[in-house]
């Protein structure tokens, strides 16, 4: 496993009256990369805390890889969060892309309790979605994957435990024609969501394929987040 799984990086100035954005880019999408959605966050007035993580949790072929980032990212997270309170930031959101979106469904509720609203950029099963990419599922194949055995080895991660998440607003940005995260597939894992009391809704975008899907998410990052974000502290 490799010792450096992620890297963040903070943008804008933190305070009292501005709400951070834990933003984690999509796999295989460096920090500046994805510039261009974080300027047009700071520009709209948040703080953004910035995630990029490992090729190597697919590119290894290795299953425990994945659910070791998402710890690691999720308790960095936890301290950033702890840090910034005691300097008096007291609000709070999210906007993850593909691999940062189910990295971000693995810390809201109990995992994080302050993450109460943000934006999940495409979203869906994740051993489904690494099929759907030819090389990834060769390289599994290789080393003796199947899509079943690998369902099973995330399962826990598919479906987490988010305890309750009353007054929680979440949004999936998708299209119809992502043909590794489809927007038909959204629906199964938002019962879970709202079961635990969170208001969820989905938003389709225009794209042909799941990088397009990604990047209109991200340009359209404000408008997304402003339709979860509390509309008491959505002056921005």
């Amino acid at each position: 496993m490799p010792d450096r799984l992620f890297q963040s990086q903070e943008f804008g100035v933190s305070a009292r009256t501005t709400a951070t954005i834990i933003f984690i880019c999509p796999y295989n999408a460096p920090i500046q990369r994805v510039l261009f959605a974080i300027r047009r966050l700071l520009r709209a007035g948040y703080h953004v805390v910035a995630y990029e993580t490992t090729t190597a949790v697919f590119t290894e072929a290795d299953p425990m890889i994945l659910p070791e980032v998402i710890s690691q990212v999720r308790e960095d997270i936890r301290s950033r969060i702890a840090m910034l309170t005691s300097e008096g930031v007291t609000e709070f959101g999210f906007f993850g892309s593909s691999l940062g979106s189910f990295i971000l469904y693995n810390c809201v509720g109990h995992g994080i309790p302050e993450l109460r609203w943000g934006v999940f950029n495409t979203g869906g099963n994740i051993a489904r979605g690494l099929w759907n990419m030819t090389t990834l599922r060769q390289v599994h194949e290789a080393r003796g994957w199947s899509l079943p055995r690998l369902e099973e080895a995330w399962a826990e991660l598919q479906w987490p435990d988010f305890g309750r998440l009353d007054g929680c607003r979440f949004v999936f940005s998708s299209s119809r024609r992502d043909t590794v995260a489809p927007l038909r597939n959204i629906s199964e894992y938002l019962g879970p969501m709202l079961q635990a009391g969170a208001e969820v809704s989905v938003y389709e975008v225009p794209a042909i394929s799941h990088r397009t899907t990604v990047i209109v998410g991200l340009w359209k990052s404000p408008q997304l987040i402003r339709m979860v974000r509390p509309p008491a502290n959505a002056a921005i």
